[in-house]
């Protein structure tokens, strides 16, 4: 008789990267969707809502080509495309910049990139000069101005808070300002936590946090 044992639901990110590596595809989703909702703020655009009237953008995509070349200096460059699913955009990385930020430069990860915007004349379309680069933990410790946790007085209880302070203990080297959204059958209030509670929201905080909430009670909000 065969033995079972549970194991957790593999996250969305390792089913697509499961699918990636044992198929050569994402067949059940692609890996930007799951950020779509927080690039909207970040970004503003996507790929293919790109337009002339503004010389500088921020943009995120997955990065499915690179390309390196030596430039006169004998420096490296790098070309990289993008993907977001409305379109490609092809960026250029010069040498200082890929110096610093190469290992960012990985295929089949999530990129976001401020840059300066120009007509690509062979394709008709636009191509960007990266100016700087981030992952996706970077960009919000960038662009975030907060996370919010929704807390109604069933949560609070059962060591709520003991849980919390050890989730964003080893966090707190940020600046991104932690409130608490407190309601219950009489009143709401919100809350925000001292400044040495002021956390870098990393992907695994976030998850962490809502592990502990629910992730619907868990929101990273943009200026």
């Amino acid at each position: 008789m065969h033995e079972y044992v549970e194991v957790p639901e593999w996250s969305e990110e390792q089913r697509l990267d499961g699918e990636k590596d044992t198929l050569g595809l994402y067949l059940s989703g692609h890996p930007i969707a799951r950020y779509e909702d927080e690039l909207a703020h970040i970004t503003g655009s996507s790929i293919a809502d790109l337009n002339g009237t503004k010389e500088r953008a921020v943009v995120a995509g997955l990065i499915v080509a690179i390309r390196t070349m030596q430039t006169r200096r004998g420096d490296r460059m790098a070309f990289v495309t993008l993907d977001d699913r409305t379109g490609r955009l092809e960026l250029a990385v010069f040498a200082d910049l890929f110096s610093a930020s190469r290992d960012l430069l990985v295929k089949d990860t999530l990129l976001i990139v401020d840059g300066q915007l120009s007509i690509d004349e062979y394709t008709g379309g636009f191509k960007m000069r990266a100016d700087k680069l981030y992952n996706m933990d970077q960009a919000r410790s960038a662009f975030a101005s907060r996370v919010v946790i929704d807390v109604d007085s069933e949560l609070a209880k059962n060591g709520f808070v003991g849980e919390l302070k050890q989730i964003l203990g080893p966090a707190t080297n940020g600046g991104c300002p932690v409130y608490l959204n407190y309601y219950n059958q009489n009143a709401a209030a919100e809350i925000l936590l001292g400044e040495e509670w002021a956390v870098t929201p990393t992907e695994t905080v976030i998850e962490r946090l809502e592990d502990l909430a629910g992730e619907q009670r868990v929101h990273i909000v943009y200026s």
